[in-house]
């Protein structure tokens, strides 16, 4: 995100984030956090929830796949399985630059759903991103 973002590290070399933003995946029934496993090694992570605006859908809050594992299915698979075990309203937010996830997210929804979805440019919070909506 600090491509698109600006995000700079602390002088030990990490990001810094709000530690308590994830505090409601582990107590909370309407968050859901899950690690993307290839094999036995981590591939990356999801962050389920639902949207706070509008508690019928599920969000998309962080979607990330290491590097190593992109361009492999990796990504695509963990999503279906993720919309097979939770059907209903969805939406996926991207942020308007970052066209390499845009380009992932409609070639993976359109696996799924083909052509029945919506897209459209909003204002999250502060910030303008595509929203994808669409039903499983």
């Amino acid at each position: 995100m600090s491509e698109f973002l600006g995000l700079s590290i602390t002088d030990n070399g990490l990001f810094t984030f709000d530690k308590n933003s994830l505090t409601p995946y582990w107590h909370q029934n309407d968050h859901k956090p899950y690690f993307i496993y290839v094999e036995n090694e981590i591939a990356g992570f999801v962050l389920l929830r639902r949207y706070p605006e509008c508690k019928s859908i599920w969000d998309i809050e962080q979607y990330f796949v290491l590097k190593k594992f992109k361009g492999q299915g990796v990504g695509k698979r963990a999503f279906q399985q993720l919309t097979e075990k939770y059907p209903g309203q969805w939406q996926v937010r991207i942020l308007k630059e970052n066209k390499v996830a845009m380009k992932f997210w409609l070639a993976t929804i359109e696996s799924i759903v083909k052509t029945d979805y919506l897209s459209e440019l909003a204002i999250d919070v502060d910030l303008e991103m595509h929203f994808i909506r669409f039903r499983i």
